[in-house]
């Protein structure tokens, strides 16, 4: 549970300071150029692009290690791998905004203000505005090579993700094919010691039977004996 609750939190951290980045962006474009606090929210916006495109990787490379070792299931690591994805568009998005230099006319017009500096209801998400969804003059060609791009991406972090998810499974039958290699090994054993229990037991068994007929041989060798003394005795004249 802790894992989950971690790498959920980080993730809500992460989209959250990709939401005040745009703040930052849109702050900056109700500056005009020559501003005093321009060229230092410029600096602040790269910053924090930085810090955003380190935190996301850190959140690969976690679900990279939570997918290895099994702690959570296929089904998980592909959703995870969706928000993952969705994050790597707003990095994406973040970056057209911040390049994009705000025109005169979007500074002059009162109507663009009002666009960049509404903010909708508590649930609206900075991410959503009509800023962000609007491009430098990007062409419908362009548009439709960075999806492929980003296409791409999700392609090979999924093969990654299945070749690690492969290697651990064939990792799990050898350990299972060592584990019943040693259960065969130890049924043997049990079986041997077993038989050389049972050979003891007969073994004891006999040693008693032959120590018990020797005890019996020598009581007949001493009457014997006995006897013939007598005899002799008996014979002799005194």
């Amino acid at each position: 549970m802790a894992p989950t609750d971690s790498w959920q939190n980080e993730y809500r951290g992460v989209e959250q300071y990709g939401q005040d980045i745009m703040e930052k962006i849109n702050e900056r474009n109700r500056l005009r150029r020559s501003g005093s606090n321009y060229a230092r929210i410029e600096s602040d916006i790269r910053f924090m692009l930085k810090n955003f495109s380190r935190d996301l990787e850190g959140l690969k490379q976690s679900l990279l290690r939570a997918s290895s070792s099994y702690h959570i299931t296929e089904r998980e690591v592909d959703r995870r791998q969706n928000m993952i994805d969705q994050l790597i568009t707003k990095e994406r998005q973040l970056s057209s905004a911040f390049q994009q230099e705000p025109t005169s006319k979007d500074l002059g017009s009162s109507s663009s203000r009002d666009t960049l500096l509404s903010r909708g209801t508590n649930d609206a998400n900075p991410f959503d505005s009509p800023y962000m969804l609007e491009t430098d003059d990007m062409s419908v060609t362009d548009m439709r090579s960075q999806q492929h791009q980003i296409i791409e991406e999700q392609d090979k972090g999924l093969d990654a993700l299945s070749g690690i998810i492969q290697r651990q499974k064939m990792i799990g039958h050898a350990i299972s094919d060592e584990v019943d290699t040693q259960n065969e090994i130890i049924v043997d054993v049990a079986d041997r010691m077993d038989s050389t229990h049972s050979r003891i037991m007969k073994e004891t068994t006999h040693v008693k039977k032959v120590t018990a007929k020797s005890s019996t041989c020598g009581m007949l060798i001493v009457i014997v004996l006995l006897l013939i003394v007598i005899v002799v005795v008996a014979v002799v004249p005194s």
